[in-house]
């Protein structure tokens, strides 16, 4: 099967790679069909493309790379939705990133991660009862660049 993309153009994908979110992903209520692609071999990074909407590419990552303490409590419906066996879970949880143009300052949603289920291909948009998470959580350590920042001189205004 062939589908166009807007970053990488025309791809040709198996059918049983393509990962079913019923309830589609909040904001996107007619995109129920998507395909992980890595990055690279050696990246954290995926896209999530959708197989209907060639525009339609979000950037995610493993969310434990970049906060190796992240912590989900899966509620028994989602487990039911996805179909998950509670013996031997078979699940990738990620979470959908937000790259401005200094990519340095990339955030994560921590409080919304993507649930798949790896067996079935099905997913969904997991929105945590945590308040300990936000939608925009720097991946990378930020500095603070106080030397950076001046007083602008009376030449300057």
């Amino acid at each position: 099967m062939q589908i166009q993309t807007a970053l990488l153009g025309e791809l040709n994908i198996e059918k049983t790679d393509i990962i079913a979110f019923p309830e589609a992903i909040p904001g996107f209520p007619e995109e129920k069909e998507f395909i992980l692609i890595p990055l690279d071999e050696e990246s954290p990074f995926y896209y999530l493309q959708s197989v209907k909407t060639k525009e339609l590419c979000l950037i995610i990552a493993n969310p434990f790379i970049f906060f190796p303490s992240y912590e989900i409590k899966l509620e028994t419906e989602v487990i039911t939705k996805l179909e998950i066996e509670q013996k031997q879970p078979n699940i990738a949880i990620y979470t959908i990133l937000t790259i401005p143009e200094d990519f340095k300052k990339a955030t994560a949603n921590l409080l919304a991660p993507i649930i798949i289920n790896i067996n079935t291909k099905k997913g969904l948009q997991f929105i945590s009862q945590n308040n300990d998470y936000n939608t925009k959580h720097f991946i990378f350590p930020q500095q603070n660049n106080s030397e950076d920042i001046k007083p602008a001189t009376r030449e300057e205004l």
